[in-house]
């Protein structure tokens, strides 16, 4: 949320918002508590406002504030849309000529009382992984010996798509756990992680042993793969940032990360790994798809963080399209936004999609970014059972 702060316009609209909301919270309280003076209630909503920023700079041992302040972004939102919602409604009451005794009390009440429902309700539905299971069927000839090598699957190859995990400061070990169970539970044959599993500074982690020791529990014969995302980044000052610890994690993890690869997985099956378009305060050249899938001929499944260029992934050859970075939108009515963002843009922000020859499945991660609050979107593992055809 930094991005609050870089432009004195962007900082005065959001300045103007939070003396708006705060305003209306403070009559509010001083309806019950009259006496109450105003400095003992705009300290601390200031510095809950300005949290993401001052947690920015004085790290780790913030954590408590880094929350309540990411948690309040959240709160900003539905606060901000419940008030102008209920302005619209004072101005139907008023121009109808009606009078309603302490509307604004009713009103207020009711929006504290709504926003407070769906952002409790958000943060237990986002710590909740759930499982979001695709059945498909791509070109391509089974391998009858692989099969037979993962009984009980009911596919040719069973996938666990996992992305956005975003470890950090709000992820860490006790997260991951409840991810890799899920993710163990479906009993994939191979797990891909689609970029966004770290969310920048390595430093904010807690416990970088225990999530690597958490990572490592993924059970899958055929291996776990990983791209990056635009948030794999370790920000090592303003001037950017580099990649060599989130690789040494990974690889510590027994993650095998791809950065414009190709590797055959099995038979005739191959896997492309592309990196990331625009990762954060770097610049980095990829491989357009056709120069990293030239010279392949077999059945292609690619993974891609963001889900962009499915034409092009499409005429290149790609058979199965993997991809996440949007988390549905995370927070209704975001996801509204997002779907109509991707749909203009001829993919999809989840679920899945198909084109002429191409599929795709576009998860909505298994973990937050900023608010650690779900609406309307799940946490959730990706199950793809892949079947073959001639």
């Amino acid at each position: 949320m930094r991005w609050i702060f870089i432009s004195p316009i962007v900082f005065l609209i959001y300045a103007g918002i939070c003396f708006y909301l705060g305003k209306r919270i403070l009559d509010f309280i001083r309806y019950f508590s009259p006496g109450i003076k105003p400095f003992l209630f705009w300290i601390p909503f200031a510095l809950l406002c300005c949290g993401i920023i001052l947690t920015n700079f004085l790290g780790r041992s913030m954590n408590f504030l880094r929350i309540a302040s990411s948690v309040w972004m959240a709160v900003l939102m539905y606060l901000l849309m419940f008030f102008v919602l209920s302005e619209l409604f004072r101005l139907g009451v008023f121009l109808m000529g009606k009078r309603i005794p302490n509307i604004n009390l009713y009103i207020v009440g009711t929006a504290l009382f709504l926003s407070v429902l769906l952002i409790v309700s958000g943060i237990f539905n986002a710590r909740s992984i759930k499982t979001a299971n695709y059945n498909i069927t791509v070109r391509g000839t089974s391998n009858e010996h692989d099969s037979a090598k993962f009984p009980g699957n009911g596919s040719d190859i069973r996938i666990a798509l996992v992305s956005d995990t975003h470890i950090g400061s709000l992820i860490g070990e006790a997260w991951i756990k409840r991810i890799v169970n899920t993710i163990n539970q479906a009993q994939p044959d191979i797990v891909f992680l689609a970029g966004d599993i770290f969310d920048g500074n390595i430093d904010s982690i807690k416990n970088i042993p225990g999530v690597i020791s958490e990572l490592r529990k993924i059970n899958a014969p055929l291996g776990v793969y990983a791209v990056l995302g635009n948030h794999d980044v370790d920000r090592i000052s303003f001037e950017g940032g580099r990649t060599e610890r989130i690789l040494q994690i990974l690889k510590d993890s027994n993650i095998i990360v791809l950065q414009d690869d190709v590797l055959e997985i099995r038979e005739g099956i191959y896997l492309a790994g592309r990196k990331d378009a625009r990762p954060i305060g770097m610049n980095v050249v990829r491989k357009t798809v056709e120069e990293l899938l030239a010279g392949i001929n077999g059945t292609i499944i690619m993974i891609d963080h963001q889900p962009e260029q499915f034409p092009q992934s499409e005429k290149a050859g790609v058979d199965l399209l993997l991809c996440g970075h949007t988390h549905s939108g995370q927070l209704f009515p975001s996801t509204l936004i997002t779907r109509a963002i991707f749909n203009r843009a001829g993919s999809t922000s989840y679920g899945y999609w198909k084109g002429e020859t191409m599929q795709a499945i576009v998860t909505s991660g298994a973990g937050i970014w900023g608010p650690p609050v779900r609406v309307g979107t799940n946490s959730e593992v990706a199950v793809i059972n892949v079947s073959f055809m001639q």
